[in-house]
């Protein structure tokens, strides 16, 4: 198998050429070798990155922040498969505290206030949906659940727990009335493509939510300070994608897309909590609801 880098030689949210570099670490620098030895513990072969640079790099038009060389189709199904211990990110699923499926009902309890039909009537797609955990909540609350996942570990894993699971996205039509992408579009080559692929997937009145890591600041703590292994917003290797609230704004515009806020969610038990939450939410992060 042909584990290569190819150069990403227009932003992918704009297709401008201008781009200006914020960080440049060959990896085979000590520091980003030993970052990557221990985080993929000794699965990537030295070789394979031996004469590659990691680049991040800002559009001068879009202000998009992005990787370039990225890993080849090859190389990201290595990486993938391969490189990342997929028992580790299972167990680490398992072994989770309530925190995390009490955020996964609070997702699926705001996706119950979008629609006026009954649960079962909602067509929901979970766009790269990991092990399957988001889907068998959104399915506990009676919505009509379909996953899709590129990992064939996954797939098989979500398919024992009862999820139904797609290997492939439908023709173009109104197949669902939400469509749901949790972490996904932040390590995908072409990210505004395949969100105006799912565009068409999506039913008229449709909702689409985008959640990907925060990349606020990532542009200055770059300049003033290199880089470092905690900033997973530029994360080697996955993490190709980059996003603020401007830019991935400006990317669902690029679709069709339209912003807007959901139904507030507050509950008396931690309403400052809450409060603090809906106003990161609606104002400062990287989470969107977008309707055509």
């Amino acid at each position: 198998m042909n584990v290569a880098f190819y150069r990403r030689s227009v932003c992918p949210l704009c297709e401008s050429a201008g781009c200006k570099i914020l960080c440049e670490i060959p990896y085979g620098d000590r520091t980003m070798a030993n970052f990557i030895e221990q985080f993929y513990q000794g699965r990537v072969a030295a070789e394979v990155l031996s004469t590659e640079t990691y680049r991040v790099v800002a559009c001068e038009q879009c202000d998009f922040i992005y990787q370039d060389p990225i890993l080849n189709e090859n190389g990201m199904q290595a990486l993938y498969q391969d490189w990342i211990d997929n028992a580790q990110s299972l167990h680490k699923k398992q072994s989770a505290k309530s925190k995390l499926y009490r955020q996964y009902a609070g997702q699926v309890h705001t996706l119950t206030r979008l629609f006026d039909q009954r649960p079962g009537q909602v067509r929901v797609l979970d766009f790269g949906m990991g092990w399957g955990y988001w889907c068998r909540m959104a399915q506990a609350h009676g919505f009509d659940v379909t996953g899709y996942e590129l990992s064939p570990q996954r797939s098989q894993h979500a398919r024992a727990m009862g999820i139904q699971v797609v290997d492939k996205l439908p023709g173009t039509g109104a197949h669902f009335d939400y469509i749901h992408a949790n972490q996904v579009l932040e390590h995908l080559p072409d990210p505004l493509q395949t969100l105006k692929d799912l565009c068409a997937r999506l039913a008229p009145g449709g909702v689409v939510c985008i959640r990907v890591p925060d990349g606020r600041g990532v542009a200055d703590i770059l300049a003033r300070h290199g880089w470092s292994p905690q900033l997973d917003a530029v994360h080697p290797l996955e993490h190709i994608n980059c996003f603020t609230r401007k830019t991935l704004t400006g990317m669902a515009t690029r679709a069709g897309l339209t912003p807007f806020n959901p139904p507030l969610r507050l509950n008396w038990g931690s309403l400052w909590g809450g409060i603090r939450r809906e106003i990161a939410d609606r104002l400062l992060t990287t989470h969107l609801y977008l309707r055509q």
